[in-house]
């Protein structure tokens, strides 16, 4: 009979080791949870600041460090950004970081939109990634808006009702409801188009009936990240609508 290899009580111990650094390892569960403490979208007068307050919570099992990254999506000449993470602004393109132990939060996180007498509709988008498990990552997407706001151009329905997309901006893979009224049934078209003007598709086209007309969209193809204009048709009236996807 051979004998059989003796292993050193080191090497045991070595793999004991690596087992438990291994189980250890995927023990120490990351997650987050990025969510904006009020309107994400603000109207304000001309020469008039918006802040919009948000709060980052580490869902996670262990500590982690956050990576906070912040553009400008949709400019306004003139207008200026910042975003602040625990007292320190900085210009949208600056990295921020922040250590959230676990099961903790920070209600720090703000961004300010300057504004002056021109009229238009600002998009700033704040990204937070983990750097523990960096596939982790949320974005919020705030809206300054001088002027009557792109909402009340739908000429759709009676008063106060408007052409609305919900949620704005969208994260790809998500679906994106599509709502506005019409007094009387009527024929409509849905198109989406990218920056440049060029339509990439129709989402929908059809006879709408009187009422609130409601249309969940859920592409097989979603569009790129980026930013789109949604024009709906209905008889001779139209309204466009800006579109944010992340």
């Amino acid at each position: 009979m051979g004998m059989r290899p003796v292993r050193s009580r080191r090497a045991v111990g070595l793999t004991v080791a690596v087992v438990l650094s291994v189980v250890a390892g995927r023990a120490a569960g990351y997650g987050l949870e990025f969510t904006p403490r009020d309107d994400t979208v603000r109207q304000v007068a001309p020469n008039d600041v918006a802040e919009f307050h948000l709060t980052l919570t580490n869902t996670g099992t262990t500590s982690d460090v956050f990576e906070f990254d912040c553009r400008v999506v949709s400019v306004v000449p003139g207008w200026a950004a910042v975003y602040c993470v625990n007292g320190v602004c900085v210009e949208p393109g600056v990295l921020r970081y922040d250590t959230i132990p676990a099961d903790g939060s920070d209600t720090t996180p703000k961004v300010t939109v300057y504004t002056d007498t021109a009229q238009g509709e600002e998009v700033v988008s704040l990204r937070v990634r983990s750097l523990g498990d960096t596939t982790l990552a949320e974005s919020v997407g705030v809206h300054t808006i001088v002027g009557s706001g792109v909402e009340e151009l739908s000429g759709f329905g009676p008063p106060g009702v408007a052409f609305v997309i919900s949620p704005d901006p969208v994260r790809r893979n998500r679906t994106t409801t599509l709502s506005f009224s019409s007094e009387e049934p009527r024929s409509f078209s849905l198109e989406l188009f990218d920056a440049a003007g060029c339509r990439v598709s129709l989402i929908a086209a059809g006879t709408a009936p009187s009422g609130r007309h409601v249309i969940s969209w859920h592409p097989e193809r979603p569009p790129a990240r980026g930013v789109y204009l949604v024009r709906l048709t209905a008889g001779d009236e139209s309204a466009v609508r800006k579109l944010v996807v992340e």
